[in-house]
């Protein structure tokens, strides 16, 4: 199946985010690996795009699925196209409050912190 992933800017800064603070709390290598780790569970909702968990109640046609325990990925799958198109909404890590940051009622996802 063919597909491509885009990332909104929230979620690029998101991830950027992550990376500084494990690189600070830990070592750069960790934050490298974590990041990776990420971005490789990422890939694999292109394969299975619709494995994750339907929130319509947070906002319409969002999907949300979780990386490395703690980390939940917020997409949403276009397949108007014949191509699977994912678009990263954002990565949020901890008890970061995902649902208010994605509601329709706040319009774009806000930047995690």
């Amino acid at each position: 199946m063919t597909g491509r992933i885009n990332f909104t800017p929230e979620a690029r800064q998101q991830l950027h985010h992550l990376d500084e603070w494990i690189a600070e709390k830990a070592t750069a290598e960790t934050a490298r690996q974590f990041v990776a780790a990420i971005l490789d569970h990422i890939d694999g909702i292109v394969v299975f795009p619709l494995a994750g968990r339907a929130r319509d109640d947070v906002r319409p046609g969002m999907r949300t699925s979780t990386c490395k325990k703690r980390t939940l990925v917020a997409y949403e799958v276009d397949e108007a196209s014949g191509e699977v198109v994912v678009n990263i909404l954002g990565v949020f890590h901890g008890g970061q409050d995902w649902e208010a940051a994605l509601s329709e009622d706040q319009g774009d996802p806000e930047v995690g912190r």
